[in-house]
């Protein structure tokens, strides 16, 4: 039932046409066609930036930091060009190394690592895990100008340079994803994650992070990023179809900048008004709630308070394979979970994070999971009801409010919608 997503919010519209406020999606621009070529013209032409032949010069060691499994970037065709240009410059493969930024989420399996950046990359490079459990695998920096302490992979600082590559897509803490994001929280540890992302609790509303690139959470992943050394980067703008639809590279703020201006044009859609009820898929973000539940954070900024929303997400790895917080704390309010952040009573500090979105969207909003990998006893754990079918979904929701309004999102792991009034 969930591979049939689209499928599904289709024939919701059509059985209640005349109650659907919006039904919106990613906007499709065009792929590149040539994306090598387009690749290959950003990293020529990098904004405000020298280009890497310029930086790479009487270099001895390169790092390439790339985002796992859980992004779309295609590592696949960017990371060999990258090779290739080094080696052009006389950096050889033997002196690069590409370190997967995985933040927190668990390890990539050879597999996984094979599939997403190729047999040419395994093959010609070393490819690393994070390895963000494990003391040693850090290094400090000191503290940004904010008080952030900044511990990072002790490979970015034994590298002559770093080079970064993401997808700008948007993201509930940080805006977007992208940019100075594949260092923090990509390869920084928990203390460091846990000080950036409970940034997002100090003012009232964590929505209005979302879609703003400028926030001031994002700052100070950049002001952390800036103190780690990271020098380049390499992001992407995709459609839903896979194709690139833009290609930045360069400064670390700016180039990212440039490359949010298109991203807006793909995930920012005004819609006229807030729904009783919202139906979102959480496609892409599926693997688990960790991810999808940037669905409901989308969902939620088109939603009234006191309204519903129904996601269809496969999750697999259900709740979370490593943060175990959200299960074991997943019913607290917002107000007990901020005071025991503050009190410093939980030892997942980053997971701490995530509940207390969790917690605010669950105190505002009726939250309903038509999934396989949450099943209803995770769904009892977070607060949450699970209903075995969007038809079971649709008569809880409108139950007492048959003439409800209604939104529909796909691809709501990505698009958020931005309503007029």
């Amino acid at each position: 039932m969930i591979d049939e997503r689209d499928k599904i919010l289709d024939e919701l519209y059509e059985e209640y046409k005349e109650q659907v406020l919006f039904k919106i999606k990613p906007r499709e621009l065009p792929g590149v066609g040539d994306e090598r070529k387009a690749i290959a013209e950003a990293m020529k032409n990098p904004v405000e930036s020298p280009s890497i032949e310029e930086l790479a010069k009487n270099k001895k060691d390169v790092l390439i930091i790339a985002d796992d499994i859980t992004r779309a970037t295609p590592k696949d065709k960017i990371v060999p060009m990258l090779l290739d240009e080094l080696n052009r410059v006389g950096v050889p493969d033997e002196n690069i190394t590409v370190l997967i930024a995985l933040g927190t989420h668990r390890y990539m399996t050879d597999e996984e690592i094979e599939q997403c950046f190729g047999k040419e990359v395994v093959e010609r490079v070393k490819i690393l895990n994070h390895e963000w459990d494990k003391e040693e695998t850090f290094v400090y920096l000191g503290e940004t100008e904010n008080g952030t302490p900044v511990y990072v992979n002790k490979l970015i600082t034994q590298s002559d340079l770093t080079i970064g590559l993401g997808n700008i897509i948007p993201h509930l803490f940080a805006g977007y994803g992208g940019g100075a994001k594949i260092v923090q929280p990509g390869i920084t540890n928990e203390e460091t994650t846990a000080a950036t992302h409970l940034l997002v609790f100090k003012k009232d509303d964590p929505l209005q992070l979302v879609g703003n690139p400028d926030n001031w959470v994002r700052l100070e992943m950049e002001r952390v990023a800036e103190k780690a050394g990271l020098k380049f980067i390499v992001n992407v703008v995709i459609n839903t179809k896979k194709e690139l639809v833009h290609v930045v590279a360069g400064d670390t703020v700016r180039a990212h900048r440039a490359g949010v201006k298109v991203a807006e044009e793909v995930y920012r859609i005004s819609v006229p008004e807030s729904a009783d009820i919202t139906v979102v898929s959480s496609e892409p973000a599926d693997i688990d709630y960790w991810q999808s539940i940037k669905g409901f954070t989308h969902a939620a900024k088109a939603t009234k308070e006191g309204g519903t929303i129904i996601m269809l997400t496969p999750s697999p790895e259900g709740i979370s394979p490593v943060h175990k917080i959200l299960e074991e704390y997943g019913t607290l309010s917002y107000e007990e979970a901020k005071r025991k952040v503050e009190r410093k009573e939980f030892d997942d500090l980053v997971g701490a994070a995530s509940l207390l979105l969790h917690a605010y969207l669950r105190e505002r909003h009726d939250l309903i999971v038509v999934s396989d990998g949450i099943t209803e006893k995770m769904c009892e754990a977070l607060g949450m009801t699970h209903a075995k079918s969007v038809e079971e979904a649709m008569e809880i929701a409108l139950e007492g409010r048959e003439n409800a309004k209604i939104g529909l999102i796909h691809y709501g792991g990505e698009v958020f919608p931005d309503p007029q009034k």
